[in-house]
């Protein structure tokens, strides 16, 4: 009897696994892009556009910027209508992040940094540092060959400004899956340098990275694994978990993982958003706790074309305008059409609130809590 008991236990186990697979599935939603880009200066047929990142103007939201790479030629500027405004012709730039109020002995500046890769060049394998100028949308560069790693092939990258310390940090990893933890700081002459923290290791080739600056944590996708989780302090432990539910137990998860970025909201809520490259989606989970995951969602068509094999992503939550009053979702396109004409890769822009709407609460939309405000 006692083994008849086990077995019926047992079926009812994997028929209730299978419910919560088709549950999971079922809950797949669909959104708009709003708003994109133009086409980044590569040819149509190149793999080009990456990695995005936005900067919110604190005085005047609709004169917010975007910065994206063209992991071929350099980084571009771009306003809020997507118009580009400049362009940094620096090369390789495989990711690009930035962060406002870095003390450049005594200014404030928005610093913008990325990964360079770029082959048979003094900069190859370095951290690229560019200074933004708010107004005009231009670059200048502060380190003329960068910081250079001792990688062989840089890759992904994000920045990070410790809340406790006010220190700055770049975070860099390479595809045999070391991350390295730089602290960044302005030199006498007016640059920035910076000297290696720490290093952390996953088994295999990771890309995407984010810092929740408010809780303390650096996320990491493993592309053919999942999202590690990692301490984001330069004293921290440099021993990862997995995020459960992002690897291929979760049926909504299709490798490569890419793109990672937080939505914040007060008293340590909010999303951590993941982009799901090999079924062209988004995976939301809780950035509170163990990352609960809740859903995942498509980009299609609409005034604007879908989105499909996205690389990099970033997101705010803070207001930008009446088309996104609660922030925004910005994705690359690695398949840009108009008028079912294949264009050079670009960028989307996604309203927050269609994506909040998806699930049941709404998720949360406060737009003014960010960390260091």
């Amino acid at each position: 009897m006692t083994h008849i008991l086990i077995a019926i236990s047992f079926v009812l186990f994997f028929v209730q696994c299978e419910r919560d697979q088709k549950r999971i599935i079922a809950e797949k939603r669909e959104v708009k892009a709003k708003n994109e880009t133009q086409p980044v200066r590569s040819a149509a047929d190149r793999d080009a556009a990456d990695d995005p990142a936005i900067w919110v103007n604190p005085e005047n939201p609709q004169k917010s910027l975007v910065v994206g790479c063209d992991k071929n030629l350099g980084i571009s500027v771009y306003d809020m209508s997507g118009k580009e405004l400049s362009f940094f012709p620096v090369g390789e730039i495989n990711n690009v992040d930035l962060r406002d109020g870095f003390d450049l002995n005594g200014e404030s500046i928005v610093l913008v940094a990325g990964s360079n890769r770029t082959e048979d060049s003094p900069s190859q394998n370095s951290i690229c540092l560019f200074k933004l100028d708010t107004k005009t949308g231009k670059l200048a560069s502060l380190n003329d060959i960068g910081i250079k790693t001792n990688l062989e092939d840089v890759y992904g990258f994000c920045l990070a400004k410790d809340q406790e310390t006010k220190k700055f940090y770049a975070f860099i990893n390479h595809k045999s899956g070391i991350i390295q933890q730089w602290e960044l700081y302005a030199t006498d002459k007016g640059g920035v340098d910076g000297k290696l923290i720490r290093s952390m290791k996953v088994d295999d080739q990771p890309e995407g990275m984010v810092v929740d600056e408010e809780l303390g944590y650096l996320y990491v996708g493993e592309e053919d694994k999942g999202v590690w989780k990692f301490s984001s302090k330069a004293d921290g432990d440099t021993k990862g978990e997995l995020v459960a539910n992002s690897t291929e137990s979760n049926p909504e998860i299709a490798f490569d993982i890419e793109g990672l970025a937080i939505y914040y909201q007060p008293k340590g809520k909010g999303y951590l958003i993941v982009s799901s490259q090999g079924n062209n989606s988004f995976a939301i989970y809780e950035r509170e706790g163990t990352n609960r995951y809740l859903f995942s969602f498509n980009v299609v068509d609409g005034d604007v074309d879908g989105v499909s094999d996205t690389d990099g992503i970033d997101i705010t939550n803070l207001f930008i305008n009446d088309d996104f009053p609660n922030g925004m979702l910005i994705v690359q396109d690695g398949r840009n059409t108009e008028d079912g004409e294949r264009l050079a890769q670009n960028f989307k822009f996604v309203d927050w609130r269609d994506i909040a709407s998806l699930a049941n609460p709404p998720l949360l939309q406060d737009n003014k809590f960010y960390p260091d405000n």
